[in-house]
């Protein structure tokens, strides 16, 4: 299971690594950000953030001044409603 993070919300996802032959398992993260998703953290991640979402939130933090804590609210409230 992934938390993936994109505008319309927080969700939950089966994500599979690629076992093709000659990857390597430990460039998983690379696999993540082909497929325009930032990892949270390169070892074993499990949330990923949607460039979508932060494109989203470089512009809130810029032009609102809408902080992290606030955004996150923001699209938990997506989320649920």
């Amino acid at each position: 299971q992934m938390t993936i993070v994109h505008t319309d919300g927080i969700f939950s996802h089966e994500v599979s690594v690629c076992s093709c032959p000659g990857s390597d398992s430990s460039d998983w993260h690379l696999d993540l950000l082909r497929q325009r998703l930032f990892p949270a953290s390169i070892s074993k991640p499990k949330t990923a953030f949607t460039f979508d979402v932060l494109d989203h939130f470089l512009i809130d933090a810029l032009e609102c001044k809408t902080s992290a804590m606030s955004f996150y609210q923001k699209l938990k409230r997506f989320t649920n409603n």
